[in-house]
């Protein structure tokens, strides 16, 4: 069964007053006030047949469903079997697999509540989510069931991004660390060119030597030095 519609608290009714017997002296007003046989003694919410239904530990204390199914999900997890803590007495209660829907109702509690309220209503565990199905003859629409999270701490609200280049990248969650994703990139395309570069020039010319040159290209024709001759002095003989 999956649950559609969640609720963070439920709404019980006002707690049924009973006329007070006559006193010949009015109370004191700084007298604590007498908990209600009615109300859990954990939220002071008035029980009724769904989430505040009340439910007996093994103590014979009553609390409301919810309040249990609150303290049994901050149970430690690694326990082989849950047994919560009365939080009055401290006795330890096993808390069955199916989770504190299947724990034992107090009938005598369930029997004080209006007739309209004295029928249990279907109600199970889904992960945190503590759901109860109402009556309607489409089991498939949504308003059909509700549901609250009865986990210990509620999920934070998230904040607003920043706007721009920096938003985009934070809602990027593998761009969280973008230095080094941008770093290993550009290794990624500097290799990726290396190994290509060689391929396409075997591919283009049939030969790998593409990074060097002919000598005739890359250096000027040696010419050898030219061999010049002295001419040799003439003498020009005296007139006679």
């Amino acid at each position: 069964m999956s649950c559609f519609t969640q609720l963070w608290h439920s709404n019980t009714p006002a707690s049924p007053t009973s006329p007070d017997p006559a006193s010949p002296s009015s109370p004191n007003p700084t007298s604590p006030k007498p908990t209600s046989p009615v109300e859990c003694s954990i939220c002071f919410n008035t029980y009724d047949n769904t989430f505040k239904t009340p439910k007996l530990l093994q103590c014979s204390h009553v609390f409301c469903l919810e309040c249990v199914a609150r303290l049994s999900t901050g149970l430690p997890p690694n326990q082989a079997e849950d047994q919560l803590p009365c939080p009055f007495c401290r006795q330890l209660t096993s808390i069955p697999l199916e989770g504190a829907p299947a724990l034992e109702t107090s009938k005598e509690l369930l029997a004080t509540l209006p007739p309209e309220l004295q029928q249990e209503k279907v109600l199970w565990m889904e992960g945190t989510k503590l759901c109860c199905r109402q009556a309607s003859d489409d089991p498939e629409n949504p308003d059909s069931c509700i549901s609250i999270d009865v986990a210990m701490s509620k999920p934070e609200s998230p904040e607003a991004p920043p706007t721009g280049l920096a938003g985009r990248l934070s809602r990027c969650d593998m761009c969280d660390d973008w230095k080094r994703i941008v770093l290993l990139s550009a290794l990624i395309i500097i290799l990726f060119c290396i190994i290509l570069w060689p391929v396409q020039c075997a591919l283009k010319t049939g030969n790998l030597r593409c990074f060097t040159r002919t000598v005739a290209m890359s250096r000027p024709e040696y010419l050898p030095p030219k061999h010049t001759t002295v001419a040799a002095p003439v003498t020009q003989l005296p007139f006679q």
